[in-house]
């Protein structure tokens, strides 16, 4: 028997990359944020499924979930009340519930590797947020940028679509301890002071300290738990000093969250796709869609539809993993996105959310 010489190249045939091709091309858009700034993430969803094909059974089953989802939605669309908007609202939850089985069978086909290469592509806006946050360029009108400007004419924060999957950066993407070190530096810095979303830092200091926490004695965990919850009522009380616009923010919620309640004894069967209620709209072209999404879309689809298709992105977590507690926790933590702002059906975050608590293959 021959032995092949350790210095002869490894060849990678075309066949070897079509697989990965084909798994990640859609998820590693969803952070692509630059093009994102032009076309809609939700715009890829047909040519990656297209792309995809029929998949495994796994992901055959996904693809029904997503018809059970689709029908859901256009029964709501049927018998609910018509407005202006309902078209545009059920396009951008069909075209996002399709995007899911893209998801999942790219986090079942590798997820290590997937969060491996998000986190090239964070670092990459890590650097095109620092270079926005100091320059003057022009960029009003494009989409999913949110670029505040202080009346002292400074730029305080830049945050777009796809921002949250800095949470799921993989600090072990690299070998050298100070590769990992600027790693960790960059997107902190560019959590809390470029994108400036205290969601989205909790969601990163969850996925970093989670591994710890579970390997602990009971003790512990019951010690980690209490010094959060202080940690977080101390941050609370002090929040008009530390993050006025945060405090801002808050009682806009609370005051949208009373509004929506105080409308749900007259609407419990749901008042249809694209209801919106002119004192919360803050955007012209969807008015529908505020912070507070999921009591919005309780009034919207009403108790029965909201709790299948909740039934539906359920079943869908579930999909990708053997642990089903880690499973729930990440529905948990997608559903309370929908108390926090819009983006309960934009692909980028239920990527991050399937990608939290993922360390090695057995997870």
């Amino acid at each position: 028997m021959t032995e092949q010489s350790p210095t002869a190249p490894v060849v990678v045939t075309a066949h070897k990359w079509l697989p990965i091709f084909r798994n990640f091309a859609f998820p590693i858009i969803t952070n692509l944020w630059p093009v994102l700034l032009f076309v809609s993430q939700k715009a890829f969803v047909v040519p990656a499924i297209l792309l995809a094909g029929f998949g495994d059974d796994r992901y055959r089953r996904d693809l029904i979930l997503a018809l059970i989802g689709s029908f859901i939605g256009l029964l709501v669309y049927q018998t609910q009340f018509p407005s202006p908007y309902d078209q545009a609202h059920l396009l951008g939850f069909i075209l996002f519930i399709w995007s899911v089985p893209l998801i999942n069978r790219a986090t079942r086909f590798d997820a290590i590797s997937l969060r491996r290469v998000l986190t090239w592509l964070t670092l990459f806006n890590v650097a095109m947020g620092m270079f926005l946050l100091v320059s003057n360029i022009d960029l009003y009108g494009l989409r999913g940028l949110n670029r505040v400007v202080g009346t002292d004419g400074e730029t305080h924060r830049v945050y777009f679509e796809s921002s949250s999957l800095a949470a799921v950066a993989l600090i072990t993407t690299f070998r050298k301890r100070w590769l990992q070190i600027a790693t960790v530096l960059g997107v902190f810095i560019f959590t809390i002071f470029i994108a400036r979303s205290v969601f989205v830092v909790l969601l990163l200091g969850l996925n970093i300290v989670f591994p710890y926490i579970m390997r602990s004695t009971p003790a512990t965990k019951i010690l980690s738990f209490l010094v959060t919850m202080t940690l977080l009522y101390v941050f609370f009380l002090y929040l008009p000093v530390l993050r006025p616009d945060v405090e801002l923010s808050l009682r806009a919620k609370q005051f949208q969250f009373d509004i929506i309640f105080g409308s749900l004894d007259y609407s419990w069967s749901g008042l249809g796709w694209g209801t919106f209620i002119p004192a919360l709209a803050s955007d012209p072209d969807q008015p529908y869609q505020i912070e507070m999404q999921l009591p919005m879309l309780l009034l919207q689809l009403g108790i029965p539809a909201l709790i299948a298709l909740l039934g539906v992105m359920l079943a869908l977590f579930f999909s990708t993993d053997r642990n089903k507690g880690l499973a729930l926790l990440r529905f948990a933590i997608y559903t309370v996105i929908g108390f926090n702002n819009p983006w309960l059906f934009v692909p980028s975050w239920f990527l991050t959310c399937q990608l939290l608590f993922r360390y090695g293959d057995n997870d």
